[in-house]
């Protein structure tokens, strides 16, 4: 039993790195991102590129998750302003396409075929009770964590991030007040970008596969975190993540493997809608 509930932590906190993405860009433009999982998985495909080549692992990661946080801007800049004062699901739907059309590329520039990347914290490991982390389990919890209380004292203390929450709750009325809209909504894409590489760099050594598309499926997980936990808070991101990955290990040790998981985290978001829709920490409308 703790096996199982350390290892859907862990698994729970890579989750989380995505979930605060999707909030973040939620929260600074009201677009939900659908394009997060090949975001950060664009950014590993250039990472696995560099390795290949000779770069250390861990350089070679970052690199990835920089080029994340610019194409979470390049994708802010060119597909979504244009698309301010439209309905939300215009952005939604564009996100969509944005995560096909990176899909397609990185299979047209590196193929569809199963890809390995290495941890790039180490492979050591530790045994807690029956469950064994290794490095990189340990690695997503402890940025689980820093993100929480980063993002907590961001938005609670700092000037940008008061004006970050000033720009959604009404960006005209910011805008009069002198906050710089277009400077959140970039700020919230680029550090949403950022968030998806780092795990990306977490989930692939963990699951053991890069390939187009593969991150997106991680992203639904992450996506129903965010719902679950509530779409405007970044807190309730990483808890609605912890336990989706908690009832995944639960129930692939306890009931089975494949559809169960998926069937487990569809009945976890359906009954959040219909018990608190705005999820657990979620503000009301």
């Amino acid at each position: 039993m703790l096996g199982y509930l350390l290892i859907g932590l862990a698994s729970g906190a890579a989750y989380a790195l995505m979930a605060v993405g999707i909030v973040l860009v939620y929260k600074g433009s009201k677009v939900l991102s659908f394009a997060q999982g090949e975001i950060g998985a664009f950014g590993m495909f250039l990472a696995w590129t560099l390795h290949d080549r000779g770069m250390p692992v861990a350089l070679a990661a970052l690199i990835g998750v920089a080029l994340a946080g610019v194409l979470g801007i390049v994708v802010e800049r060119y597909a979504i302003r244009p698309l301010e004062g439209r309905p939300p699901l215009a952005g939604a739907v564009v996100t969509l396409g944005i995560a096909l059309g990176l899909t397609y590329t990185e299979g047209t520039i590196w193929g569809f075929n199963i890809k390995s990347y290495p941890s790039s914290v180490g492979s050591a490991s530790i045994s807690v009770g029956d469950a064994v982390l290794s490095t990189t389990n340990l690695t997503a919890m402890l940025l689980a964590g820093t993100t929480a209380a980063g993002m907590y004292f961001f938005f609670s203390r700092s000037r940008f991030g008061l004006a970050v929450l000033a720009a959604t709750a009404d960006p005209d009325v910011a805008r009069v007040l002198g906050v710089p809209v277009t400077r959140v909504y970039r700020f919230a894409w680029g550090l949403g970008g950022v968030l998806s590489g780092l795990a990306a760099v977490i989930l692939v050594p963990q699951f053991g596969a890069l390939v187009p598309f593969h991150q997106t499926l991680f992203s639904i997980r992450a996506l129903a975190g965010a719902i679950i936990g509530g779409l405007d808070s970044v807190q309730g991101a990483i808890v609605g993540s912890l336990i989706v990955g908690v009832a995944e290990s639960l129930s692939r040790g306890y009931i089975g493997g494949g559809g169960i998981t998926d069937l487990v985290v569809f009945a976890l978001i359906l009954s959040t809608l219909l018990v608190r829709p705005r999820g657990l920490f979620g503000a009301r409308a």
